[in-house]
């Protein structure tokens, strides 16, 4: 699944697009999927399975499109804003899942599939890209709006009270409390694949809601 900054970084350019919606809402919907806390046993409360509208082990956008009419959504509101956000994330991670197959074929990720660090390197360079990402934009979208919301209500009913927001919290602590190198070079995924992935993903995203939403905004 994609990082959350790379979901912020797709919200904010949308946004700069001219996407109609209500910011604060549309940004957590953006991460909404990723609400899933996790329990002692390191399971997530939701499971994936539940938040990513997964059928077996693939993210199914189009059945939170279906189960919760998209079509029919006013996506200016507070409610379809973070419906709108919650699909763009889940279609977000069906590209991402397709980047990192991808990948999977180069001689460097090669080296290592199958081993029990395979998942911590493959990581270690997407969220260092994150961090440096933040570092570098300091007017980015985390910065000026996420890190300073105060509370945020459910909208979806396999969510407890609270737990979108607990996971604000969380999100905010991370990247504001995690200490990390500035002079590291990312092995497995490189800062300028990311970008393409970013602006590829949001023209992907534009094209899907003008024919199945009927968006009506400028590039």
């Amino acid at each position: 699944m994609a990082t959350w900054v790379t979901h912020f970084r797709i919200a904010e350019e949308l946004i700069k697009r001219g996407l109609p919606v209500s910011i604060l809402d549309f940004l957590v919907g953006n991460i909404g999927p990723d609400c899933g806390l996790v329990n002692e046993d390191g399971k997530f409360t939701p499971p994936k399975q539940v938040t990513h509208f997964m059928e077996g082990r693939e993210v199914r956008s189009e059945l939170f499109f279906q189960q919760y009419e998209l079509n029919k959504l006013d996506m200016t509101s507070a409610q379809g804003s973070y419906y709108l956000g919650y699909y763009l994330h889940l279609i977000t991670d069906e590209e991402w899942i397709k980047l990192t197959q991808v990948k999977k074929n180069e001689q460097v990720h090669q080296a290592i599939i199958g081993t029990p660090e395979y998942n911590h390197l493959v990581k270690r360079d997407w969220y260092w890209l994150d961090f440096k990402y933040l570092r570098q934009n300091r007017n980015h979208i985390f910065w000026t709006v996420f890190r300073n919301i105060q509370g945020y209500s459910e909208y979806l009913p396999f969510f407890s009270a609270g737990q979108t927001f607990q996971q604000i919290q969380n999100i905010t602590n991370f990247y504001c409390n995690t200490e990390v190198p500035e002079d590291y070079d990312p092995v497995y995924m490189k800062e300028a694949e990311v970008d393409d992935f970013v602006q590829g993903t949001v023209n992907k995203i534009q094209e899907v809601g003008i024919q199945r939403i009927g968006w009506n905004f400028s590039i």
